[in-house]
């Protein structure tokens, strides 16, 4: 992670974003306090790539055009990334742009997808579509603008009431339905997912995982969980296995972290958003 040649703490999150021009503006609002008064998925929006992005430069942020696939023998591939660079030299971007810290939510699905779910990355080669049910969005749902790779349904009780059940078409591969509730009651009436994923989820934190991580075991369907350290995917790894889960892939470094680090109040430790990536029934 070194790579990036950008500050990469922020202990102090106003400050790291004010150093970077970006404080306050566009999707970044949701990267510090200033806006909590503001629900998730509800941050007022001027519209355009580069309000979104914060006045960021032009070459600082990746335009709205998906991945152009690779043909191989005449037949479309999808593009596998292992890394953040190989990332910024596709879409051509500076190492000093900071947009990995949003883009690691996107990204990090579009690896599990494309690296660590071997049905999703077989349907993605026929070029079939993928479904990816997304546990627990909260400021995700204002960072949409920066995603354009899959169909996805956010489902989660931080849902407005009011965007619960919409569907938003970000571009002609990526369409996303808010469903406001817990995965364990809305399930039925939703799509069956090809792959599940829970990003930042804090298993041990919260007791209402208990009913959807029930769901998965039943259903048996392929879920990914990311957690910002060690310590939390150590403790992730009781939940899930308390709930009769098996590891089946171990916990593993997320190449597409956020290089931002934080510290943990709780642990006094570094961490990272989506710092380390494990999964189930996979």
């Amino acid at each position: 992670m070194k790579i990036f040649m950008f500050p990469c703490s922020a202990d102090q999150p106003c400050k790291w974003l004010e150093s970077l021009g970006i404080h306050q503006k566009g999707m970044w609002r949701m990267k510090c306090s200033c806006y909590s008064h503001c629900p998730f998925g509800l941050l007022p929006v001027k519209g355009g790539l580069w309000d979104s992005w914060g006045g960021l430069d032009e070459e600082e942020y990746p335009g709205d055009l998906p991945f152009r696939n690779q043909l191989r023998d005449g037949i479309s591939s999808p593009i596998l990334l292992s890394c953040w660079s190989e990332y910024y030299n596709l879409r051509s971007l500076p190492l000093s742009s900071p947009i990995a810290d949003i883009l690691s939510h996107s990204l990090t699905i579009y690896y599990i997808l494309t690296a660590l779910s071997i049905n999703s990355k077989n349907l993605l080669l026929k070029e079939k579509e993928v479904i990816v049910t997304y546990l627990g969005p909260e400021g995700e749902m204002d960072w949409m603008p920066a995603s354009g790779i899959i169909q996805t349904v956010m489902i989660g009780p931080e849902v407005p009431t009011n965007l619960s059940g919409t569907t938003s078409g970000i571009s002609s591969r990526f369409r996303v339905k808010l469903v406001r509730g817990v995965y364990q009651e809305e399930a039925t009436y939703l799509p069956s997912p090809h792959v599940i994923v829970a990003l930042n989820c804090a298993l041990d934190r919260y007791s209402n995982w208990g009913g959807a991580l029930d769901l998965i075991k039943a259903i048996g369907v392929p879920a990914f969980f990311t957690e910002q350290s060690e310590i939390l995917c150590a403790n992730a790894k009781q939940v899930l296995r308390g709930a009769g889960l098996r590891i089946t892939h171990p916990v593993t470094p997320n190449p597409f972290r956020s290089p931002v680090k934080n510290n943990n109040s709780s642990t006094n430790l570094h961490s990272y958003s989506n710092g380390f990536v494990l999964g189930v029934n996979t």
